[in-house]
């Protein structure tokens, strides 16, 4: 196996990880704390958003950029690198970006927030899930174009 086809792997493997998990959050944890009350739902969130701070959940969001464009570097005569590469570079844009300046500054609000629960809900739901929404279509499409260029 060639260090590409291995980086590529790696890269792979993250970037399925990583977007599982938000599209886990837009398939099953948003929709059913959708169904709490204002309380279970702030508490909920922030219980959550606290407990994501750790290696296991933080690497395989950050790390797959990493790896496809590494792959791709090394593999630019064809198609097959500029695909690894541009995989990466779709979950950068549209996974990475969007929780560094999107979800966890709504993550961070909602922690600090001292409006009621009602309130708070408010101001952090429907814009978490449209991020959200946002980062689960690029992990898709980046899974995609990634798998694309493993097979070409």
């Amino acid at each position: 196996m060639e260090l590409t086809d291995a980086l590529a792997a790696i890269g792979l493997v993250l970037l399925a990880l990583g977007g599982g998990t938000f599209w886990s959050f837009s398939t099953g944890v948003m929709p059913g704390l959708a169904r709490t009350d204002d309380q279970t739902f702030v508490t909920s969130m922030r219980a959550i958003n606290r407990a994501v701070v750790n290696p296991l959940f933080l690497l395989p969001i950050f790390l797959p950029p990493v790896f496809l464009v590494w792959a791709g570097l090394l593999d630019l005569t064809g198609a097959r690198g500029w695909l690894l590469a541009a995989g990466g570079v779709v979950f950068l844009l549209g996974a990475i970006v969007v929780t560094v300046a999107g979800n966890v500054p709504l993550n961070n609000a909602l922690e600090g927030s001292s409006s009621s629960a009602t309130a708070a809900r408010t101001a952090f739901e429907r814009r978490w899930n449209v991020l959200n929404g946002v980062r689960s279509a690029t992990s898709v499409l980046a899974i995609a174009v990634t798998v694309w260029a493993l097979l070409v």
